[in-house]
């Protein structure tokens, strides 16, 4: 598994503030399958996948520049939708496999028992 680094950590790296990093979560600019809750001995943290947010949070803020959150927002929608259109999931258990398109499944989550992961949001965001 990828290596995670902490919100704080995202916050301090990129300057950003705690209200900028959840505004462009509810404008969709960061899926909500990207927050990672972890227990840890001072409480829950949130923590992400370090490459994903890392290069989310870079183009973001290089492109809040001369685009607008709301225009990057859709811009980013589209190209997810055209990604997901053209890609499938199969799985496969001793018994059936079945097929399905990106664009059909609305969740599909990972989880150990201390954390939860939505894949679907990152097998929308990778490149095969």
């Amino acid at each position: 598994m990828e290596a995670l680094i902490s919100k704080r950590e995202v916050l301090e790296r990129y300057g950003i503030s705690y209200g900028a990093l959840y505004r462009w979560k509810r404008m969709g600019l960061i899926p909500e399958g990207w927050f990672i809750k972890k227990a840890t001995v001072t409480g829950q943290e949130t923590f992400f996948q370090r490459e994903q947010i890392c290069r989310r949070v870079e183009l973001i803020l290089e492109r809040k520049e001369t685009t607008s959150l709301e225009e990057l927002a859709e811009e980013l929608a589209g190209n997810q939708k055209a990604r997901s259109a053209q890609r499938t999931l199969r799985i496969e258990t001793a018994s059936f496999f079945r097929e399905f398109g990106l664009e059909e499944l609305r969740s599909l989550r990972l989880t150990d028992g201390e954390r939860e992961m939505d894949l679907l949001d990152y097998l929308r965001e990778v490149s095969l």
